[in-house]
């Protein structure tokens, strides 16, 4: 896997926002009260970021407005959670693109608002 790469990762979330009572579960045909939430991500890989733990972050969707102004629409995984990662079309971004969407990150240069990020253009 490499920077730009479009992949699908398959991991776990811990929860679908809504806490199932085992009752519930079991109503939906689960055998217990499991809280891992299997989940398939598609993305561009931009990287793994996080001091503590790591996170791999793909773009999922990007908009660009204007030269250097736009937003990325990103999916942030746990790398502990992951149980599988498949290369679906490698160098899909290249590497400049892949850098302005990474500088979102890194630099700061952007506002998140909800689980989109604004890119406020090339301010070096």
């Amino acid at each position: 896997m490499q920077l730009g790469d479009l992949i699908e990762v398959t991991w776990l979330d811990a929860s679908r926002r809504r806490l199932e009572t085992v009752k519930e579960l079991r109503e939906a045909g689960a055998a217990g009260a499991e809280i891992d939430l299997p989940v398939t991500s598609y993305g561009v890989y931009i990287g793994a970021f996080g001091k503590n733990a790591k996170h791999i972050v793909l773009v999922a969707s990007q908009w660009l407005f204007a030269q250097g102004y736009g937003q990325i629409d990103c999916t942030i995984i746990p790398v502990g959670t992951v149980e599988n990662i498949r290369v679906l079309l490698p160098k899909l971004m290249d590497a400049e693109n892949v850098r302005v969407c990474q500088q979102a990150f890194i630099h700061g240069r952007a506002r998140r608002l909800m689980r989109r990020i604004t890119i406020f253009g090339n301010e070096e």
